[in-house]
């Protein structure tokens, strides 16, 4: 039974991590379309 937990666990940790990781990609590639649809209205770098 003790094998089963651990087995349990490592995946919740490696579900915890994927999800982190995908967060920060999701909200780069947000920043990303962002920017890019401020340079085409015109807008400078610097806001």
């Amino acid at each position: 039974m003790s094998q089963m937990a651990s087995l349990f666990t490592d995946r919740q940790i490696g579900y915890t991590i994927a999800d982190v990781l995908a967060k920060c990609v999701f909200g780069l590639t947000i920043f990303k379309i962002a920017r890019m649809k401020s340079a085409a209205e015109g807008m400078a770098d610097a806001h």
